[in-house]
C-alpha cells in the first residue's frame, strides 16, 4: 500500500484513492481503471462546480445547523461517479469554495470517516506553529538575555563554546599538523620589520601573511591580526582602515605582530572567499570553519616564535575581522586581550557567509558570543555610522553585565568615534592605548597617537608570486575541499569506535553533541501544555485528539492517542513516520491492522504529525518557512532538527500522563527511524526502540542532505553517535537496513520484519 499524509504532497494514494488540494489544482495522472467517486469538501451553506477532466460537476452544500452542538462549519458530498482510464492525464479543478477533492474507486470509501479518525483537527485547517513564521536573522534586533548569576551564565557559556566548536569543526577534537613554517624576505622599516610568512593550518593548505616585529631584542607579546572585507584584505591602506599601518605602529610599541589573510583574498587562493554547500556542512566544513581553524593555528604560530611571549597574546580585528577576533577568543582561551572593532551588534550580525557559521546563533546573538571573552579584557570600539551605533547603550552594557558577575567590570571598555563603518586612525589609537595599559602598565599611553608610516612596497609584502598563486590553485578548489571531507570521515570514525566498556568514556567527552547540533532540548513536563480539540467515545477505544506545544516555543504537534476505555494504566507505543500520523490509518478511518492487535493486548497508540507534515499543512497554501536570510541554519533549527525534537516533545507529554506507562515503545517507520534514533539518543524516555533505516545508505552524505540536513550532524557521528547514548543500557532494534551500513553498538539487527505487523509482534 503506497501512502501519503494528507495535504503533504499534490496527492494521496491508497490504492487508487486521489486526494487534490486546493493549492494545487492541476494535473493527475490516473492510477488504474474504474469508476471514481468523487468527493468534495467544501463550506456549508456554499453552491458551485467543479472540473474533472472537463467534465462539470455542481455542487450545493446544506447550511449549517447553528443549534446543533459541535457542528462544523465544512462538510464532504458526494457528487456522483465518472469512469477513468489508467494512465491517463486529467485536469481537476476546483472553486474558491472548495478545499480538497477526493476521487476513490473504492465503493466504501468516505473521507469524512478518515478525517474522523486521522485529524485532530475536523475543519480543513492547519495547526499554528509558531516556528513557520519565526524570522530570526542578520538583521533581527536581538536582546540579550539576563543572566541572575556566575553559574547560570558559565552553563550557558560553556554550551555556547560547544556549539561554536561543534559548528566550526574544532569538535571531535582535530589533530594538529606540522606548521613547516616559513619565514623569510625581511623587510627594515623605521622601528620595525616584517618579513613573509606561510604555513600549513591542514596538510597541503596555507596560512599566508606578514610578520611585523619589534626591533628591540627579546621577548614581545603578539598581536593577531585577522583583516575585514577591505577590497585590498591585509594590504589594506586607506583612510578608513590601515592593516599595515596597525601592524606598524603595534610593532613600534613592542608587539610582535602577525596579519593574515581571510580565504580568498591576495596570497590565499586555494579556495575563494565565497564558497559552500550542505553536502559540506554536513561535516562542518564552510569558510567561517576554515578561517577559525587557521586564526587558531595562527596563534600556534605566534607562540613558536622565540621573541615571542606564549602567555601574553591579543587579537584584533575590524568588521569580518571582528567577527574572527570574537570567534577565536571564544573558543581559545590563549587569546589574553582583544579588541573586536566595529562589529559586535545587537542588529547586525555579519553579512558574509565567513561569519555565518550553522547553528552558532539559534540561542545567541554576537553579543553572548563577545560575552565569552569575560572576565579577560577587552575594549570595543564602536562608530555612530555603523551598526555598532547603540554600543554605548545597548552591547556595552550588556556585555559589562557579565563582566560584573565575574566582579572584573573594568577589564571591559568602549570607545566610540563618530565615523562610518571603519578601523581608522581613531579607531586604531583607542586600541593601541587599550594594549599599551594591558601588556606594558608601567608605561603612559593616555595621550598616545599613532606617528607617520610608511607601508612597505607590496611586493615587499606579497608572499607568493604570482606563478606560485596558480600552481596553487592548480590543486583545484574540489580536491582541496575533498581532502578536508576525507580528514573529517577518519576523525569521525576514530570517534565512534569505541568498545561497549567505554561508552562512559565517550559520553563524558561527547556531552550530548547530537542535542548540540539538533538544538534539541528535553522539555520539563510543566513545561509543555496540551489543548485536547476532542474526544471520541468509541464501543472499543476511545481517542483523544490533542495539540501539544511548549509554553516558550509556542510549537504546536497533532497527536491522536487510542487508549482504552477502561480505567486502567497502559503501555503506550509512540508510532512516528516522516509523512505524518495519517501512514497508520486505512482508508476507512480505522488502524491499521497491526496497530488495532496492539489494541487488544492493552496498548495505547500515540500518532503525531512531525514539523511541516499532516495537520501543519493546509488544503489551501502549502505551508513553509518564512525564509528571510541565506544563513536560515545559522540561526535556526532545521526542519530535520524540528522533527527531532517533536518525537522528544511528544515522549515527555506521555510520560507525564498518570494513566500511561513508562517508559515509551517508540517506533519511527519510513525516514523517521533515523529521527527517532536521534529522539531516543537525546531523551531517555524511550525504550524499546524500533528504528526503520528504510533501505538507506547512510553511508551517502546526499542522503543525509536530502532527508537528515542538520548541520555537523555527520562530523560528529550521525547514527553510531545516537547508539552510544541507547546502548547498552535500552533496548534498540533496526530494520530494513542497507547492506552497506553497519554499527559499532551492540544492536539488534531485525532481519525477518516485514511490515509492522512483523514489527509489533516484536512488542509482545
Amino acid at each position: 500500500m503506497l501512502t501519503t499524509t494528507l495535504f503533504s504532497i499534490h496527492f494521496i494514494l491508497f490504492h487508487a484513492i486521489l486526494w487534490v488540494n486546493a493549492y494545487e489544482w492541476g494535473e493527475i495522472k490516473v492510477p488504474e481503471d474504474g469508476n471514481y467517486t468523487v468527493w468534495v469538501w467544501v463550506e456549508k451553506g456554499k453552491s458551485g462546480e467543479i472540473s474533472i477532466d472537463r467534465q462539470k460537476l455542481p455542487y450545493s452544500a446544506p447550511e449549517k445547523e447553528k443549534d446543533k452542538k459541535d457542528a462544523t462549519d465544512h462538510i464532504w458530498l458526494n457528487l456522483k461517479s465518472i469512469a477513468l482510464k489508467s494512465g491517463r492525464n486529467i485536469q481537476v479543478e476546483g472553486d474558491v469554495n472548495i478545499f480538497s477533492i477526493v476521487l476513490s474507486n473504492q465503493t466504501d470509501y468516505n473521507p469524512e470517516a478518515w478525517c474522523k479518525y486521522a485529524r485532530v483537527l475536523q475543519e480543513p485547517e492547519r495547526v499554528w506553529d509558531a516556528r513557520v513564521e519565526m524570522i530570526r536573522n542578520t538583521n533581527t534586533v536581538f536582546t540579550m538575555p539576563h543572566f541572575e548569576s556566575l553559574q547560570n551564565w558559565e552553563s550557558f557559556a560553556e554550551q555556547l563554546r560547544r556549539t561554536i566548536s561543534i559548528a566550526c569543526g574544532i569538535f571531535p577534537e582535530r589533530e594538529k599538523c606540522a606548521l613547516n613554517a616559513n619565514v623569510l624576505d625581511k623587510f627594515q622599516g623605521e622601528g620595525f620589520t616584517v618579513e613573509k610568512v606561510y604555513f600549513e593550518s591542514l596538510p597541503g593548505f596555507y596560512v599566508t601573511g606578514n610578520l611585523y616585529r619589534p626591533v628591540k631584542a627579546g621577548k614581545h607579546p603578539g598581536v593577531l591580526c585577522p583583516h575585514g572585507h577591505w577590497k585590498e584584505g591585509r594590504l589594506e591602506n586607506s583612510d578608513i582602515g590601515s592593516v599595515p599601518g596597525r601592524c606598524i605602529t603595534l610593532a613600534r610599541m613592542g608587539f610582535v605582530v602577525f596579519s593574515y589573510d581571510m580565504v580568498g583574498y591576495n596570497d590565499s587562493q586555494q579556495l575563494p572567499h565565497n564558497w559552500g554547500t550542505n553536502l559540506l556542512k554536513l561535516w562542518g566544513i564552510h569558510p567561517c570553519a576554515v578561517q577559525l581553524w587557521n586564526s587558531i593555528r595562527s596563534l600556534d604560530f605566534l607562540q613558536t616564535l622565540p621573541d615571542v611571549d606564549p602567555e601574553q597574546i591579543a587579537c584584533t580585528g575590524a568588521s569580518g575581522g571582528g567577527t574572527q577576533t570574537f570567534l577565536l577568543f571564544s573558543v581559545d582561551p590563549r587569546v589574553k586581550v582583544a579588541a573586536p572593532v566595529n562589529m559586535i551588534s545587537c542588529s547586525m550580525q555579519g553579512g558574509c557567509i565567513c561569519e555565518n557559521a550553522p547553528l552558532i546563533r539559534r540561542n545567541a546573538s554576537n553579543m553572548e558570543i563577545g560575552s565569552l571573552m569575560a572576565p579577560r579584557p577587552m575594549i570595543l570600539v564602536c562608530a555612530t555610522g555603523d551598526w555598532t551605533w547603540a554600543t554605548p547603550r545597548v552591547e556595552y552594557p550588556a556585555i559589562r553585565s557579565i563582566y560584573e558577575l565575574y566582579g572584573k567590570e573594568m577589564n571591559l571598555e568602549y570607545q566610540q568615534f563618530n565615523a562610518a563603518h571603519n578601523y581608522n586612525k581613531n579607531s586604531r589609537e583607542a586600541v593601541y592605548r587599550f594594549f599599551g595599559k594591558q601588556f606594558f602598565p608601567q608605561q603612559n599611553w593616555e595621550q598616545f597617537s599613532e606617528a607617520d608610516f610608511e607601508v612597505p612596497p607590496k611586493q615587499s609584502l606579497r608572499v607568493f608570486t604570482d606563478e606560485k598563486i596558480e600552481e596553487l590553485k592548480q590543486t583545484g578548489y574540489e580536491n582541496i575541499l575533498n581532502k578536508f571531507v576525507s580528514e573529517k570521515k577518519l576523525l569521525r570514525d576514530k570517534y565512534v569506535s569505541i568498545k561497549a566498556e567505554q561508552v562512559k568514556e565517550f559520553r563524558e567527552k561527547d556531552k550530548h553533541s547530537l542535542a548540540i547540533v539538533t538544538g534539541a532540548e528535553v522539555p520539563a513536563v510543566n513545561d509543555i501544555f496540551g489543548n485536547c480539540a476532542s474526544v471520541s467515545r468509541e464501543s472499543t477505544f476511545v481517542l483523544e485528539r490533542w495539540i501539544i506545544s511548549r509554553a516558550k516555543i509556542h510549537d504546536q504537534i497533532p497527536l491522536l492517542l487510542y487508549r482504552s476505555n477502561k480505567a486502567e494504566t497502559q503501555k503506550v507505543v509512540l508510532f512516528v513516520h516522516h509523512e505524518g500520523k495519517g501512514y497508520f490509518i486505512n482508508p476507512d478511518g480505522s488502524l491499521q491492522t497491526a496497530l488495532q492487535n496492539l489494541m487488544q493486548k492493552g496498548y495505547a497508540i500515540a500518532l503525531i504529525d512531525l514539523f511541516l507534515t499532516g495537520e501543519h499543512q493546509s488544503p489551501r497554501e502549502k505551508v513553509k518557512r518564512k525564509e528571510t536570510s541565506n544563513y536560515l541554519d545559522t540561526f535556526l533549527n532545521t526542519r530535520s532538527s524540528e522533527q527531532v525534537q517533536d518525537i522528544i516533545t511528544s515522549l515527555v507529554w506521555l510520560s507525564s500522563r498518570r494513566d500511561l506507562q513508562t517508559p515509551i515503545a517508540l517506533i519511527g517507520m519510513g525516514n523517521a527511524g533515523v529521527l527517532s534514533l536521534f529522539a531516543g539518543a537525546i531523551c531517555d524516555k524511550a525504550d524499546p526502540i524500533f528504528a526503520d533505516m528504510n533501505e538507506l545508505d547512510l553511508n551517502d552524505d546526499s542522503i543525509w542532505e536530502q532527508y537528515f540536513y542538520i548541520p555537523c550532524i555527520r562530523s560528529i557521528g550521525d547514527i553510531q553517535n545516537a547508539l552510544w547514548w541507547i546502548s547498552p543500557e535500552r533496548n534498540c532494534s533496526v530494520f530494513h537496513v542497507n547492506p552497506n551500513v553497519s554499527f559499532l553498538a551492540p544492536i539488534t539487527i531485525q532481519k525477518q520484519v516485514k511490515d509492522l505487523n512483523d514489527l509489533v509482534a516484536l512488542l509482545n
